[in-house]
């Protein structure tokens, strides 16, 4: 195995052991000697391998959010016909337990006014997500399925932005049945999309 390598791997391992802290600890709970002790490493070691704590958390939460977005990549493609498509994407964007990982997503927001370089990153999977459905709803609409009663871009966004308050909501304390929100998502889907999606599964 190469140097390159060897810093490669060391790397995904901090970031790992990072993950798992976080996992326990939330963002906050997060240092150096935490993530050296669960790495089983000095402090010294974790800043040799990266020039800054700050360059550690960035690349933890880039790797959280690179995964998240990836998993739905997949769930969606697994579903050829636009509408069973749709509502395999808002079950995983409203999942019934908020992971270690979701979790560690929505801690790191408030980083963005200490750390305007966590910026892109949110914005890139917001836009992505955004993505997802409006090429599913563009799909869905040439072939009929879908008869948009609004610009595809503002239905695709809205449908994002719906998923990321009721993601929010466990958080805070609002403790609601998820299908309840998969529920009230569904229902605005259906509006916008003019079309019936339950019946759709149903079947």
């Amino acid at each position: 195995m190469s140097e390159q390598q060897k810093r490669a791997l060391r790397r995904a391992e901090l970031i790992s052991a990072t993950r798992r802290v976080a996992g326990r600890h939330g963002i906050r709970g997060t240092n150096v000697r935490a993530v050296a002790a669960e790495a089983s490493v000095s402090a010294g070691s974790v800043l040799y391998y990266f020039s800054s704590f700050d360059e550690l958390m960035y690349a933890t939460v880039e790797g959280v959010l690179e995964e998240m977005y990836e998993q739905r990549r997949v769930i969606a493609e697994r579903e050829a016909e636009p509408r069973e498509r749709i509502l395999a994407l808002i079950r995983a964007g409203v999942p019934d337990h908020i992971s270690d990982e979701l979790r560690m997503a929505y801690e790191s927001v408030p980083l963005l006014r200490e750390e305007p370089r966590f910026r892109p990153l949110h914005r890139s999977i917001v836009e992505r997500q955004v993505m997802l459905y409006r090429s599913t709803i563009e799909v869905g609409a040439a072939l009929g399925a879908f008869a948009p009663t609004a610009p595809i871009a503002t239905v695709a966004r809205n449908i994002v932005a719906l998923e990321d308050a009721y993601d929010l909501y466990p958080l805070i304390g609002l403790e609601h049945p998820t299908e309840l929100y998969r529920a009230n998502i569904v229902s605005y889907a259906e509006l916008a999309l003019g079309c019936s999606l339950t019946e759709q599964s149903a079947g």
